[in-house]
């Protein structure tokens, strides 16, 4: 009895080591614009690593700012598979800080106005996010 246990339990731990590995969670996004009915760009958003593992020469998502001693401006840019482009600026802190927290593998997703001012900027950096490669 005891050895049938013991038997049991070594054959639970095999399998336990000997299973599959499987990775965590990953996520894909490619740059998309969204285009409102007079035909302006009004929302983008993509991931960073997988703007550039795409198989295009086209795609890519950041963000920039600048600063001097008169101030701060910074905002986002995108461009799709298609080779349209947009971008937005800004001055607003609130908007420059989640500029400031794009790292290189983020997803971006920025909203802006018919004039090109940033209207809001989303960032989340985490383990789904693809990876850029070389």
């Amino acid at each position: 009895m005891k050895l049938a246990m013991v038997a049991a339990m070594a054959a639970t731990v095999l399998s336990m080591v000997c299973a599959p590995a499987a990775a965590g969670e990953k996520v894909e996004v490619p740059v998309t614009l969204e285009i409102n009915g007079l035909g302006q760009v009004t929302r983008a958003y993509g991931m960073a690593g997988t703007a550039r593992n795409s198989a295009d020469a086209q795609q890519m998502i950041a963000c920039f700012v600048s600063a001097t001693t008169a101030g701060a401006q910074g905002g986002c840019e995108a461009r799709n598979a298609a080779g349209t482009s947009t971008l937005c600026i800004t001055s607003n802190a609130s908007l420059l800080a989640a500029v400031q927290s794009v790292r290189t593998d983020s997803y971006i997703d920025f909203s802006r106005s018919a004039a090109g001012q940033c209207t809001g900027i989303y960032v989340t950096n985490g383990s789904p996010n693809a990876v850029r490669q070389p």
